[in-house]
């Protein structure tokens, strides 16, 4: 029940230490170290904004650009867990590809569509799952209350979340010749829940309380019965929006602090 980046904490961290867009580097434990100290190849994709520039120059080196992305699902060589993360600036302009008003949706459909190809057409294809997930719920009405989970983990509850409950529902699509054609499921899943599968599947131990006790997105998955065939799909190609004009006011400002910040501590340029 929070803002951009407190969400993005939980996904990466299975906690926040602020419930605001805050600048303030983060010292969180992260799935990153998990992974780094199993010996498991890891790497954060952005295309403009890089979130982690938040932990200061920590993950720099496993930070690269989109086009590296694409590139590595091409050559077959992705690591064993990947991040992407969207185009976030110009918002205001209605040119960015994440979603968010003022954004033409059709190139959020666009960026996904081009990642999802990337895999599919990937040697790697038979072996990965990818999951497209939401850090907010998208809209202004959900007719479900946010339901509460606890234990609170203490730094989350020290930055001022209380009462544990963990915010509007947010879409989510799992894509892998695993996964089941035409299922809905049906258990209650979070961000965590991303977490806890990939420390399943890579034998991690937990971060906090949340992905510890989170349901297992692996769940939703069918080991016995791959599926390998994949459909190509028609959507609009590149990005198709023209600049809105500017009301002067920027939809998210922050991100173009993250990005100045990233440029200070020598992230790759996009």
């Amino acid at each position: 029940m929070a803002e951009t980046y407190p969400n993005r904490f939980m996904q990466h961290a299975a906690q926040t230490d602020r419930i605001t867009n805050s600048m303030t580097l983060s010292i969180l434990p992260t799935i990153w170290d998990r992974l780094a100290a199993g010996g498991y190849t890891r790497r954060y994709y952005f295309v403009d904004a890089p979130f982690l520039a938040l932990w200061g120059t920590k993950y720099i080196e496993i930070s690269k650009p989109f086009a590296t992305f694409l590139t590595d699902c091409q050559t077959g060589n992705l690591p064993n867990v990947s991040f992407i993360d969207p185009k976030f600036l110009d918002e205001d302009t209605g040119t960015s590809a994440d979603d968010h008003p003022h954004a033409d949706i059709r190139d959020g459909e666009q960026f996904l569509n081009r990642i999802y190809n990337a895999i599919r057409t990937s040697p790697n294809w038979s072996s990965t799952v990818l999951v497209i997930n939401y850090d907010e719920w998208g809209g202004f009405y959900d007719h479900v209350p946010p339901p509460i989970r606890l234990p609170v983990p203490s730094i989350k509850a020290a930055a001022g979340d209380l009462d544990g409950r963990i915010g509007f529902r947010v879409p989510c699509v799992i894509i892998s010749p695993m996964a089941r054609r035409g299922y809905v499921a049906k258990k209650r899943y979070d961000h965590t829940s991303v977490l806890k599968m990939i420390e399943w599947r890579f034998g991690l131990a937990p971060l906090t309380e949340r992905d510890r006790d989170a349901n297992n997105l692996a769940e939703t998955l069918d080991f016995a019965h791959p599926h390998l065939a994949s459909d190509a799909y028609t959507v609009p190609s590149g990005y198709v929006s023209p600049p809105c004009l500017s009301s002067g006011t920027a939809a998210e400002p922050e991100f173009d602090q993250l990005r100045d910040l990233a440029s200070r501590l020598g992230f790759p340029k996009f």
